[in-house]
Parts: structure tokens; C-alpha cells; sequence
């Protein structure tokens, strides 16, 4: 029996974690939307690496196919674009991508969005892609909602709009999770916002014990990893008419909350070298962040980018450093006092790890959770 046809658009992590998993039941090609090229994926490739950075790095021979040709043979579509666009445009992005999708979709086929919308987002969606087809989902054409977390290949929640009973989805192993798209769309954005809410809080309660120069007795254990974890969504979800003026008042003012978090960062780092009484000349800082540059949301990098732009106003030698990848002490440089910000757990057990290998060089390292602890 021939294997279903399924396209990936976008050249990303979660995509090629999806691509993973559905391997043995697909036959599986990527899209780069940025060069316009498709590439078949080897089951013995999927399965051999983790991640699609180690893919890239290894520069493996990949088989190209014509664009059109893929995704007008496909019988499912998963749209997976990288964003990379500054913060206030990377809904319009989503968007210009689905758009640019939109002109190689066929009768028949399957589109299933991975990107998470706010309620009632797909509806436009849905509008988008039947004017650019003329295609008409429940008669020529099928549509999903099974939007992607971040770094995740698992589905938050799966649903259906003008799909039957048996098709290639359900094929694949996916049955829906919610009454319908819309449902859908405001259980996703209820688990967004519950998460986000609560690390907002904690922020702000910490803000205000460091502020008094009091001490929490339960602090919190959150890095900026995991703040940064949702900003797509939120956005969404404030620019969604029908999400009502409450939910996007408060999906506002955690944006807000997260944005001021970054400021707080900044302040703190600058705080350690006035105490410490260090010269900029003197001084190295170290942002110490596994980011991964092939997912989907592009918000981890340009937070991460924000925060180093800020502190090269106090400090020249500033850079941005991955963790886990690196085999040795390179944040430290023993001539300079040397700030290590640690934006992950992984992160800062990777720097205790490689700290036990020095002699004696001078380290203040200040960890990205709300209370933004010094050691």
C-alpha cells in the first residue's frame, strides 16, 4: 500500500520533528519557503538525527524536487513557516506566508495549520485561502487546526473543518480533540493564557520583593526560556476581535509584563557591575541561551537580541552564548570580571558543569528567573 503524500511547509524544528514521527505511515518532503526548494526527507535521516540542526550542520545530500510538483501531489499539507519578522509584524508574516502556500494548493488536498491563531483566526484563514484557490473547503477543499507548541511535534489540540469521516489525516493517526475549529481555538488559547497569566504574576510579585529588598520564601524556579515561551500566541490572541476586551486586555498586559521582564534583566546586570564597582573595559557578559534557529516562532531570538542590543550600551564585550552545545568555559575570559546571565536550567547546569574546570577567574552569574538571583 502506497505511503500518503505529506508536505511540510517550512523549513522548521517542529516541522522536522512532525516529519519524524510520521515517517513510517508518510511520505514526507520539507519545504524552505525562504528558497523556494523542497526536499525529500530519508526515513534512515529522520530517524538517525534528532533535530533538524544537527540535519543542517551535517550538510547531508538531500534529493530537491520542483516546488510545484510537491506540493501539487501532496494529499496533506502542514503549514510550518519560520518567522522571523520584527515583533509587530509577525502576524502579517504568517499571513503573506499562508497567502504565498495558498497559490500551489490543489483540489482534494489537505491544509492543516500548525500556527496557533487566536479565536477566530482561522476563519480568516479559511476566507485567505478560498479566494487565492477557489477551492472551497468542505466541497474541493480540506482544513485542520492542530496548532504546534513551541519545540514540540505534538498537536495541543486537534480539529476539523470540511474533513470526512476517513481521509488521509485520520490516517495518520489523528482524530479530533474538539468539537470544531472555533472550540478548538479557545481551549488552545485558555491553556496559553492560564500559563502565561501565572508567569506574569510571579514576575511582578518578585519585581516587588526586589524592589523592598524582601525575600520570598517560595521563588520562583521559571527562567526567561520559558516566558518567552508564548508570545506568538499572545499576540494573536490581542489582535483577535472575537476574543472580547477582557481576554485581550490581559493578553496585552502580559505582553507588557514580558516586555518589562527583558528592561528588568538589563537593570539587574547593570545593578551587579555599579555594586561591584567594574569597569566596561573590564567587563564581559556572557547571555547564556540554547536557542534553537529553525523554530517556528522567532520571539526566543529576538528577545534574546533585545536584551544584548541593551547591555552593549553599558557594556561593549557582550555576546550570545549556547549552553548545551559548548564542551568547555568559553563564556569566560580570564583577563575581564565575567557576568554570565543563564536563561534556562539546562543552561545553568551547563555553566556549573564547565565553571569546575576554572582557576579562579572572576564570575557573577545572575539567573533569568523572576527573582533574578546572583551567584
Amino acid at each position: 500500500m502506497p505511503k500518503i503524500k505529506v508536505a511540510m511547509y517550512g523549513l522548521t524544528s517542529e516541522a522536522y520533528r512532525l516529519a519524524a514521527d510520521l515517517v513510517d505511515t508518510a511520505q514526507v518532503t520539507i519545504v524552505d519557503e525562504t528558497l523556494q526548494m523542497a526536499m525529500e526527507l530519508d526515513p534512515s535521516l529522520l530517524k538517525r538525527n534528532l533535530d533538524l540542526q544537527a540535519v543542517m550542520a551535517e550538510e547531508p545530500l538531500l534529493s530537491f524536487k520542483p516546488l510545484e510538483q510537491v506540493l501539487g501531489e501532496a494529499q496533506v499539507v502542514f503549514f510550518t513557516p519560520k518567522l522571523r519578522r520584527p515583533s509587530e509584524e509577525t502576524l502579517i508574516e504568517a499571513g503573506s506566508k499562508l497567502r504565498d502556500l495558498a497559490k500551489y494548493l490543489s483540489k482534494g488536498v489537505c491544509l492543516v495549520n500548525a500556527i496557533p491563531s487566536g479565536p477566530g483566526g482561522n476563519s480568516d484563514n479559511i476566507m485567505l485561502v478560498e479566494k487565492q484557490t477557489g477551492l472551497q473547503v468542505g466541497a474541493t477543499l480540506t482544513y485542520a487546526y492542530m496548532p504546534l507548541r513551541p519545540r514540540e511535534q505534538k498537536p495541543a489540540v486537534v480539529a476539523f473543518a470540511g474533513i470526512r469521516e476517513k481521509g488521509p489525516l485520520q490516517a495518520l493517526g489523528y482524530s479530533p480533540s474538539s468539537q470544531n475549529v472555533f472550540s478548538a481555538e479557545l481551549e488552545y488559547a485558555a491553556s496559553v493564557m492560564k500559563t502565561a497569566v501565572a508567569s506574569v504574576t510571579e514576575i511582578e510579585i518578585a519585581r516587588k520583593a526586589r524592589e523592598a529588598k524582601v525575600s520570598l520564601q517560595r521563588p520562583s524556579e521559571a527562567y526567561l526560556d520559558e516566558f518567552t515561551r508564548y508570545l506568538y500566541e499572545l499576540k494573536a490572541i490581542q489582535a483577535s476581535e472575537e476574543a472580547g476586551e477582557a481576554v485581550a486586555y490581559l493578553a496585552g498586559a502580559a505582553l507588557k509584563s514580558f516586555d518589562n521582564y527583558v528592561r528588568y534583566v538589563v537593570d539587574e546586570t547593570r545593578e551587579a557591575l555599579k555594586e561591584k564597582q567594574l569597569k566596561a573595559s573590564r567587563t564581559k557578559i556572557s547571555l547564556l541561551w540554547s536557542l534553537d534557529r529553525y523554530e517556528m516562532r522567532g520571539e526566543r531570538l529576538q528577545v534574546a537580541e533585545s536584551i544584548q542590543q541593551r547591555l552593549r550600551d553599558y557594556v561593549t564585550d557582550v555576546e550570545l552564548l549556547a549552553g548545551r552545545a559548548r564542551g568547555g568555559p568559553e563564556p569566560f575570559d580570564p583577563l575581564k570580571h565575567n557576568v554570565v546571565i543563564a536563561c534556562s536550567k539546562d543552561d545553568l547546569e551547563s555553566l556549573k558543569s564547565s565553571r569546575k574546570s576554572l582557576r579562579g577567574e572572576e564570575t557573577t552569574i545572575i539567573s533569568a528567573t523572576p527573582d533574578l538571583r546572583r551567584e
